[in-house]
Formats: C-alpha cells, sequence, structure tokens
C-alpha cells in the first residue's frame, strides 16, 4: 500500500470524529488547569536496614539501568586534628582509593578499577568522609571486594602521598588569584572560630607523613561510625548478604566527637575589605541563622525565599539586578547546618564604584522586610515553588538514600522522624504574621557583618551620586592578604 493512499485514508477518518468543542481549549495558558500534584516522601523504615555489627544500611532499589551506587559514610571528627598537620583529616580520606591497599599498590587497583568500568573514589564530607563506588551489577560482589581492601587496610604508599602533597601546594599557590575564591576563604576567617576552619599550609601538609594518615584511619574509618547507602539495580537481600561477608572481623572502637555544631567568631559589625586590584567588587554579608530545629525555620526558610533565595523572582534581584542592573548576579541563603545553627547571608558582585549603592539597596530590601513589609501573594509564591520542587528533593534512587543517610548521620532520623512527611504541611501552614516576626527578629541591618573584596581606595571614595560613604555600613576595617603558603598577613599596602 502507497504512503498517499495510507495518507489519503487517515485523513477521511479525520473527518469523520467530532470536532472538540472551542470552549475546551484555553486561550491563554494561564487558564491551563493541571491536576492536583500527590507525592510521597519515602519512609525511612522501608529502607532502613541494620547488619549484625550494628551498621545501618539504607536499601533503594531502582532496576531501570545495570548499574549500582554505594556509599560509605564515615563520621570523623576534623577539628582534632592536631596543630602542625592541619590537612590530615583531607588526606586520609582522599588518599584511602588513591594510595593502594596493603595487599596491592595503587596502580593495581587502578587497573582493576578501570577493567571493571567502574569508579572508586573517596574524600571529605559534612560528617566526616565517604567512600563511594559505581559498578555494573554483575560486578558488584568485585567492587565490593576492592572497596573494603582500601578500607579495611589502605597502603596511604608514599609516591601517591607525595604527588598528593604536590597537588596541594600548587593549590595553595592560587589562593589570592581567583576573587571568588578568596571571597570565599576570607569569609570562613572572618565568621569562624580557629577550631572550626583551620587552612592548611605548605608546613602543615608537608608535616602529613603516612603514619600519621594511618593513625587518623585507623581511629575514624571503622564499622561503629559508618553508614551505607545502596541504590540502583539490587535486591536489597542479596546485597545486605554480600555485606555481612565482607564487615566480618572488623572492629574499632568508638571515638569520642567533640561539639559537631560550628564556631562563630562573632565578629563585630562593620564593614572589613581585603584589597585587590580589580575593577568590580565581590559583596557578602552575614547575620546569625537559625537552627533547621527551631520552630521558626519554616518560617525564616519563606522569608529567605522572598526576599533572596528564589533566584530571579526575588526582592533583592528584582531590586538590585533587574531594577538597577548593579550586579548579574544576587541573592541569599538561609544556611542549614548539618549540626547547630547556621547562619543568614547575601552576597552579590557589582562594579567598583556602583559597591555603596549597590549595598544601600540591599540595605533598604533587609529594612522593608524587618518592618513586616510583606503581602499574601509572595508568601503564598513560596509556598507553592516549595511545595512543587519538593519531588525533585527525591528524584533518584541515589538522591533518597543520601537524604535518609544524612538523617540517620545528623540524629534527626531518632528526634523528627516524620521530617520530610510533615515538611509541606508545616510550610502551609505558616502565617504572614509568623514571617513578619522572624523577620523582625532575624534582619537586623545594623548588626550586618560586610565583607568586600575588592580595590579598596576605589571602593572607600564616596559616592555623592547617592550621598553616600562606607562608613555609613559601619566601622571600616581593612584586612591583609595572607602568604598563600604560610597563611601570615602580608603588609597592608
Amino acid at each position: 500500500m502507497s504512503a498517499r493512499i495510507v495518507l489519503l485514508g487517515l485523513l477521511a477518518a479525520a473527518r469523520l470524529l467530532p470536532a472538540a468543542p472551542a470552549a475546551s481549549l484555553p486561550t491563554h495558558p494561564d487558564q491551563i488547569v493541571f491536576p492536583p500534584l500527590h507525592y510521597e516522601p519515602p519512609v525511612a523504615a522501608e529502607h532502613r536496614h541494620q547488619l549484625k555489627n550494628g551498621v545501618v544500611v539504607f536499601v533503594v532499589e531502582d532496576r531501570r539501568v545495570p548499574l549500582v551506587d554505594l556509599s560509605f559514610h564515615f563520621r570523623a571528627d576534623g577539628k582534632q586534628e592536631p596543630a602542625g598537620r592541619e590537612g590530615l583529616h583531607a588526606g586520609a580520606f582522599e588518599l584511602m582509593t588513591r594510595g593502594g591497599s596493603q595487599a596491592h599498590d595503587a596502580a593495581w587497583i587502578e587497573e582493576e578499577v578501570a577493567f571493571l568500568g567502574a569508579e572508586l573514589y573517596s574524600g571529605v564530607d559534612g560528617f566526616g568522609g565517604v567512600l563511594g563506588l559505581q559498578t555494573l551489577t554483575k560486578d558488584l560482589p568485585r567492587g565490593l571486594d576492592l572497596a573494603f581492601e582500601l578500607m579495611r587496610t589502605p597502603r596511604f604508599q608514599e609516591d601517591r602521598l607525595q604527588q598528593w602533597r604536590d597537588e596541594r601546594l600548587a593549590s595553595f599557590k592560587k589562593r589570592n588569584d581567583d576573587p571568588e575564591r578568596l571571597e570565599r576563604q576570607e569569609w570562613r576567617r572572618l565568621i569562624y572560630d580557629s577550631r572550626t576552619w583551620r587552612p592548611a599550609t605548605a608546613a602543615s601538609v608537608a608535616a602529613i607523613d603516612r603514619q600519621a594518615l594511618l593513625d587518623w584511619h585507623a581511629r575514624w574509618v571503622q564499622p561503629r561510625h559508618l553508614v551505607v547507602t545502596v541504590s540502583g539495580d539490587v535486591r536489597a537481600r542479596e546485597v545486605l548478604a554480600l555485606l555481612e561477608a565482607r564487615m566480618k572481623g572488623w572492629k574499632g572502637a568508638a571515638q569520642e566527637f567533640g561539639d559537631p555544631a560550628p564556631g562563630y567568631a562573632d565578629a563585630p559589625a562593620g564593614v572589613y575589605i581585603i584589597h585587590k586590584a580589580i575593577n568590580q567588587t565581590r559583596v557578602r554579608c552575614t547575620l546569625p541563622g537559625l537552627d533547621r530545629d527551631d520552630p521558626r525555620w519554616p518560617a525564616a526558610w519563606l522569608m529567605n525565599e522572598i526576599l533572596g533565595g528564589s533566584g530571579m523572582s526575588s526582592r533583592l534581584t528584582n531590586r538590585i539586578r533587574t531594577a538597577e542592573g548593579l550586579a548579574y548576579s544576587v541573592g541569599s541563603q538561609l544556611e542549614e547546618q548539618d549540626f547547630g545553627r547556621g547562619v543568614w547571608w547575601a552576597g552579590f558582585q557589582t562594579k567598583t564604584e556602583s559597591t555603596q549603592y549597590a549595598m544601600s539597596l540591599l540595605v533598604q530590601e533587609l529594612s522593608r522586610m524587618a518592618a513586616g513589609d510583606l503581602d499574601e501573594d509572595a508568601l503564598a509564591n513560596a509556598k507553592n515553588q516549595l511545595i512543587q520542587a519538593f519531588p525533585t528533593w527525591f528524584v533518584s534512587a541515589e538522591a533518597i538514600a543520601g537524604t535518609l543517610a544524612d538523617e540517620e548521620l545528623s540524629g534527626r532520623a531518632r528526634t523528627n522522624p516524620r521530617h520530610y512527611q510533615d515538611l509541606r504541611d508545616r510550610y502551609a501552614a505558616v502565617t504572614r504574621e509568623e514571617v513578619q516576626a522572624v523577620a523582625r527578629d532575624l534582619l537586623k541591618p545594623g548588626q550586618l557583618v560586610w565583607l568586600l573584596v575588592g580595590d579598596a581606595a576605589a571602593v572607600g571614595q564616596p559616592d555623592a551620586a547617592h550621598g553616600l560613604r562606607l562608613e555609613d555600613f559601619g566601622l571600616v576595617t581593612r584586612l591583609p592578604l595572607r602568604d598563600p603558603l604560610t597563611q601570615e598577613p602580608l603588609p597592608l599596602d
């Protein structure tokens, strides 16, 4: 049958079909009605298992692709690094999969992993350190053999240790080159105390030897500090049996942890500026935040979304970027910590000559919000954005397993096991008055700690066009650049 005959037949059939009534077609996109979104978040108990030695394992099955992802999460207290060996915590975890095992050198391990077409990696995370494995389902037993060999008996061979030292040294030399990196590191130095943030130096990395790595590994990489996530093409029963077999004989004494909450330096309010000879200024300002378990958290989170957290629809973006054209990117964040309270901060980058004016606009928006300037439509939009985006937090089996592990490691799985089940209702119930109250409590422009990275002399010039001086934002303090290798302050120029 020719294509022409088929086409004519389809057209004839189409004429016999009743036409859809014109009224059923919306005349504008805003008239489209979508069915209600029904999504229930995962329940931890449905995925949580416990091995004979007490190790918790979260298994989320997804057999669409013959791949398996495993992550071994170890609680470890990086604050206990010995003085003079800053960087030891990162080195021990980063080199765990790069430095070979007691039975095989690093090159042999890498060849085995490549032969499997797998991925094996390790490094630090918010709770301590992690070793990750991705492999084809058929190669899972062999991949686990290699992962456990490295976790239980790392070699930390000298040539790979030296390579790691060289990489760190090369990175240190660039510390002051990138204004964005410079802003991040100096902001940490400004707001955190020396226990929470101690930057490594060339000398501290050089002092990290193989024995120090082995000792640190022995303290923290052990079953009593471990939570495992497994996702992908697996059956829970089978993977748990594989893990049980490889856990046999692996012991370790539980270690004492210090306070896991970040310590803050409580820098006095004011403007801190670091000179960098560039034609733009990087600006960041901060205020104390909240603990996620604070009952005011939902209201504070919605407050921040309206203020600067929701991208193009936020007030800060509309005012500083869209209306005034002073910054390409501007926003704010209510920082959530795994333990204890975080901070609220906002930031942008602007031309040197518009620095003070952009700062004044940010202060105006904070003041508006703190004074109760909030309409119901803005609050409703913020709630809807959260509710509509909520399913994307669990977009994959790996994301589900990782989220459940975070709740386990932070202890919130015990104190608030229904956090995600109740989250949307809690946010939906927030009132305008509650957002206004938390904004009044948190947003105090006179207490802002500002950090500026840019041309100090030019930024410090009065903005005559807008009647502004840098001193209007608080006491101005010049901070020195640091020697990138020693972290000692350099003379002010």
